[in-house]
C-alpha cells in the first residue's frame, strides 16, 4: 500500500502524519480529540450558524459582545473572530484589514497592526484573499478559519 501524508493546521497548532491511510486517520482523530476536545471530529460537520445568535431579544449583537463570547486571547485570534463577525453577523461578503482595525477600535481592543494579523491568518490558511473592495484587498475566512472560530465560541459556553 502507498503512504499518505496529512497535515493539519489550526491556529498555531500544526501536525503532519505520514503512513498508511488507516494509521493516518486514527492518529489525526486521536490528536484532534486530545487537543481539541470541544470539537466533535467524528461528526464531520461544523457548528451550525444558528448556534451563533446574531440577535438577542430583537436587538443585533455588537462586535464587542460577540468578541466577549469567544475565548480569543491574542490579536490574531481576535482578528479572526472579528472577520467571522463581519461575515456571519454583519453579512459582509468580504472585509478589509482596515475594517478589522476599525472594529478593533470600536470594541476597545485595538490592534497594533491589523494588516499583520490578517497576513498571518492568511499564511496559516485561516483567511484567504477575496478580491478587492474599495481599492483594498478583501479577505474572507476559509472553512478551517470558520471551524477554528466556532471552537473558540464553543469553548466559552
Amino acid at each position: 500500500m502507498s503512504d499518505v501524508t496529512v497535515k493539519l493546521a489550526i491556529g498555531t497548532f500544526s501536525v503532519e502524519v505520514t503512513g498508511e491511510i488507516a494509521y493516518v486517520d486514527k492518529k489525526i482523530d486521536e490528536l484532534v480529540t486530545r487537543f481539541f476536545s470541544s470539537w466533535k471530529p467524528s461528526s464531520g460537520e461544523p457548528v451550525a450558524a444558528s448556534s451563533v445568535p446574531s440577535e438577542v431579544a430583537g436587538k443585533k449583537t455588537s462586535a464587542a459582545e460577540f468578541l466577549k463570547r469567544s475565548t480569543a486571547k491574542n490579536q490574531i485570534d481576535r482578528a479572526l473572530v472579528l472577520g467571522y463577525y463581519l461575515e456571519r453577523i454583519a453579512g459582509f461578503s468580504g472585509f478589509t484589514s482596515t475594517e478589522i482595525g476599525q472594529l478593533g477600535r470600536e470594541t476597545r481592543q485595538p490592534f497594533a497592526n491589523a494588516s499583520d494579523s490578517v497576513a498571518k491568518l492568511t499564511g496559516r490558511g485561516l483567511m484567504m484573499s477575496a478580491g478587492d473592495k474599495e481599492g483594498q484587498r478583501a479577505y474572507s475566512l476559509t472553512a478551517s478559519g470558520e471551524a477554528y472560530v466556532e471552537s473558540l465560541l464553543e469553548a466559552k459556553q
